[in-house]
C-alpha cells in the first residue's frame, strides 16, 4: 500500500512485566514472553523509512521483534533513531530507564549518542508532558518532508499526549497524518484519555490516516477509526 501524504504509525510496546505484576518495583521491565510473541505479529502496511524508538527496553524489542531486519543487517537497512523524549511519563520505577553505558550494552546495535549519560531526566509534570509532546510532533513533522512513512515505537501514557483517541492496548498501531490548515483549527482540541482533560494537541496536530473507503487502518487491516 501507499500513501499520497507522509503517515506517522504509533506503536506502543508489547506486554512487559509491570503489565502483569502492577507492584513491579524495578526499572526498565522487559516484555513478558507473550510480549515477545505478540511484537512478532506487528505489521505495518506501509513499510517505514523511518522508525524511532523510546530508549527503554520494552520498546526496544518491540521494535526488534516487529522488524526483524533491524539485527540482521548492518548498517540498519531503514534509517533508526533512539529519542529520549519519547520515553513514557509519570515517576514509576518502572518507567526509569538504564544509563547510557548499560543500555548500549543491552543493544550495541543502536545509536544512543542523543541519550544523557544518566537517566536524570526531571520528574513528570503536565506542562514538561506536553512540551515534550509538541516537541516530539515537531521533529516528526520536519523528518516527514524526507521519510514518506515513520514509525514511532513508544508508552500508552505518553502516547495519550501525542494523538487524540482512546487508549492504546499493548502493542497496538495507529496510523496518522498531519493535519492540513483547516482541520487544524477544527479538530486540535480534544480530550487527553489519560487524564482525561481538555488538550490542545496542535499546532502540529496528528490526525487518523483514513484510506479511499474512509476507514483508518490496522496493523492488520481491519480498520480503527
Amino acid at each position: 500500500m501507499s500513501s499520497p501524504v507522509p503517515l506517522v504509525h504509533i506503536v506502543r510496546h508489547g506486554q512487559a512485566v509491570h503489565n502483569v505484576d502492577r507492584e513491579y518495583p524495578y526499572r526498565d521491565p522487559p516484555l513478558t514472553e507473550l510480549g515477545h510473541s505478540t511484537t512478532k505479529e506487528i505489521k505495518i502496511r506501509v513499510v517505514p523509512n523511518l522508525i524511532i524508538i523510546s530508549p527503554m527496553t520494552r520498546t526496544i524489542q518491540t521494535a526488534i521483534n516487529a522488524f526483524p531486519t533491524l539485527l540482521s543487517q548492518a548498517p540498519f537497512s531503514v534509517d533508526v533513531q533512539i529519542w529520549p523524549e519519547l520515553r513514557e511519563t509519570h515517576d514509576a520505577p518502572c518507567n526509569k530507564g538504564l544509563s547510557r553505558g548499560e543500555i548500549m550494552r543491552k543493544f550495541p546495535d543502536f545509536n544512543f549518542a542523543g541519550c544523557p549519560e544518566e537517566w536524570d531526566h526531571p520528574p513528570h509534570t503536565l506542562e514538561s508532558a506536553l512540551e515534550r509532546a509538541e516537541i516530539v510532533r515537531k521533529r516528526l513533522k520536519e523528518f516527514s518532508t524526507k521519510h514518506s512513512s515513520i514509525a514511532v515505537v513508544t508508552h500508552r501514557c505518553f502516547i495519550s499526549y501525542l494523538v487524540k483517541g482512546a487508549r492504546f492496548p499493548n502493542c497496538e498501531t495507529r496510523t496518522y497524518r498531519f493535519a492540513q490548515d483547516d482541520e487544524l483549527e477544527k479538530d486540535r482540541l480534544g480530550i487527553n484519555c489519560d487524564s482525561d482533560e481538555p488538550q490542545d494537541f496542535g499546532p502540529t496536530l496528528l490526525v487518523p490516516f483514513l484510506d479511499s473507503n474512509g476507514s483508518g487502518i490496522h496493523v492488520n487491516g481491519t480498520a480503527i477509526f
